[in-house]
């Protein structure tokens, strides 16, 4: 049972506060000094301490401070006939939950005293969910308690210090550069660098280039010799991300350097060495790609020695919260903000969205929510539009009439809108997004006359 600590000198007070919480179902704990209150809150939990501000051995405002320091997580509600609103100003500033006045209304009152309850219960709730994390966090970087991700943590464990190529897939955002990171960290080239090549952000003709180096005057606008991303990973990680968009010759150069551990630059013909472990991520099967015809079968079959698969966030909701408070923390301190936890409304949001960014949408979420809080909780209004709104399961579609046709091409052009919005309008990420072709979605963008 709540037990509610009430700090008041007067018998008819205590008597009516006595009636109105336990007709709530709290139990009342009742204290007529504050030497009596200091007493009880040195061995006793209570959620919440309603307080006179006019006792017989002090003001109850002096001695709110000291309720904080033995009950930071209590709510406490001030009462007094005497209020005024500086003495209101000076309670709320003190860590009051809220002032009500003498003499209020039974319905105001236990509206307020159930507004206090929530904020102990979300309190209670987040140290909780705090605890969790600090349980759960002990993998390095990686966040999460779900199964998928507890098989995840075993596969590292078992291949980081080896020398075994290890492939990572998952969705856009699913943190495949923060598991790369962690094989290396435990891998025997731990001191060595940690390289990341985004194989897809170079134009086709300059990836051989960046990734092996070229020798000045090797092509057009080649104006001085230049290592390759391989030769600046020596002795420590590289990891090639997306690389079902290696272009083809590409491919083949970079098999014979994982058979080899031999590389030409560029407008050169002398082999060179360099001991690299190879980490490739993609966001698409590799399997796919090598039915198309996109991507060599020799190179899948040799770079997938190891395979981690990556479950997206929208199958993984447990850990939902854990990424929440853990963003909270670290953007709170980031932006000098003093950010207490989060609300159950906003909360319930986030749960229900379905993250088609994963955790990087869910990162930016928060750290925007952070910097544009109102106050020490975050809320839904915090929250950015599309996640108020809800997620893509909830945007109603109307029949009225309409033909199986038409009601699935609303449908997806309300998809492709949603993901290009996700996207920043970037028709490659929306893509991504929603695991289509670029050149595929761009047919559908004109089929359904979306700009």
């Amino acid at each position: 049972m709540r037990r509610v600590l009430v700090i008041d000198d007067e018998e008819v007070v205590q008597d009516v506060m006595k009636m109105l919480l336990e007709s709530i179902g709290l139990e009342v704990v009742p204290s007529y000094t504050l030497l009596d209150a200091s007493e009880m809150i040195k061995n006793r939990e209570f959620d919440l301490i309603l307080l006179d501000l006019r006792l017989p051995d002090g003001n109850g405002l002096d001695f709110i401070p000291t309720l904080k320091e033995n009950l930071p997580q209590t709510p406490i509600i001030v009462l007094t006939a005497y209020g005024t609103v500086e003495s209101a100003v000076k309670a709320i500033k003190d860590g009051a939950f809220d002032f009500i006045e003498k003499p209020f209304s039974n319905k105001v009152f236990l509206d307020r005293v159930r507004r206090a309850l929530k904020l102990r219960e979300i309190l209670r709730e987040n140290i909780e969910l705090k605890k969790k994390l600090e349980n759960v966090k002990g993998y390095g970087q990686l966040i999460g308690k779900n199964k998928k991700m507890l098989e995840v943590y075993e596969i590292i464990e078992k291949v980081a210090d080896t020398n075994a190529t290890v492939l990572i897939e998952g969705e856009s955002g699913t943190g495949k550069e923060v598991v790369a990171e962690e094989i290396h960290r435990r891998s025997k080239q731990k001191r060595g660098p940690f390289i990341v090549f985004h194989c897809g952000n170079i134009p086709p003709e300059l990836v051989e280039s960046h990734l092996f180096g070229h020798k000045r005057g090797a092509f057009t606008g080649a104006a001085e010799d230049k290592r390759g991303f391989i030769e600046e990973a020596h002795g420590g990680t590289l990891l090639l991300d997306d690389i079902t968009t290696l272009p083809f010759p590409t491919q083949a150069k970079l098999l014979r350097f994982l058979e080899t551990r031999e590389f030409i630059r560029l407008g050169e013909t002398k082999p060179l060495k360099a001991h690299v472990r190879i980490i490739v991520a993609t966001n698409e099967s590799i399997e796919n790609a090598v039915a198309e015809g996109r991507f060599r079968d020799d190179l899948y079959y040799r770079i997938n020695v190891v395979k981690i698969k990556l479950p997206p966030l929208r199958k993984r909701k447990e850990d939902i919260p854990l990424f929440i408070f853990h963003f909270l923390e670290m953007f709170s301190r980031e932006h000098g903000k003093n950010i207490k936890g989060i609300k159950e409304a906003a909360m319930e949001k986030l749960l229900s969205y379905n993250w088609p960014g994963n955790v990087r949408e869910l990162k930016n979420t928060i750290e925007s929510a952070v910097v544009l809080s109102r106050g020490e909780w975050i809320d839904v209004e915090d929250l950015p539009e599309n996640i108020r709104r809800g997620s893509i399961g909830e945007v109603p579609i109307k029949l009225g009439g309409k033909s199986y046709k038409e009601l699935m091409e609303e449908f997806e052009r309300m998809l492709i809108n949603r993901a290009l919005e996700e996207a920043g309008g970037v028709q490659k990420k929306a893509a991504e997004i929603l695991k289509m072709n670029p050149s595929t979605l761009n047919m559908a963008m004109k089929r359904l006359g979306i700009k």
